[in-house]
């Protein structure tokens, strides 16, 4: 595993780098966190790194993940994240979709938001699958 990690909200999320496909990766464990802890994770330490070396791909790998996130979090991803994303150079959105079929609805929702930011939006099966067809399509 190639992957340098970025930051962690312990239980709840890991950050990482894939220096090959030039890609954050997310992988959430639970989506009950705060709006200071969502916005440290992402908005500051993911978009550092990934402005600093080049990123081209934010991956969210929600498969094993629960709970929802709050109203105010959706509207920071719309309002906030995706634009930000875009503005750094992300050209690739890609979701790993969870089995919880409440979580599911939170990522349904964030991610009809990505295409209209101008981020390309592509569903995967697995962080490995989105880092694979990543490194095909560079």
């Amino acid at each position: 595993d190639m992957r340098t990690k970025v930051f962690e909200l312990p239980g709840k999320l890991k950050v990482e780098w894939d220096p090959e496909a030039k890609a954050i990766v997310d992988t959430w464990t639970t989506y009950s966190v705060s709006v200071e802890e969502f916005r440290e994770a992402v908005l500051v330490r993911g978009v550092a790194y990934a402005k600093a070396h080049g990123g081209r791909a934010w991956i969210v790998d929600a498969h094993t993940a629960h709970g929802t996130f709050s109203q105010e979090i959706q509207t920071l991803i719309a309002t906030e994240v995706f634009p930000t994303f875009v503005e750094i150079g992300i050209k690739y959105f890609m979701s790993i979709n969870s089995a919880n079929a409440l979580t599911k609805m939170t990522v349904n929702q964030y991610t009809t938001q990505a295409g209209p930011a101008g981020l390309t939006v592509l569903n995967g099966s697995s962080a490995e699958g989105a880092l694979t067809w990543l490194l095909a399509h560079p």
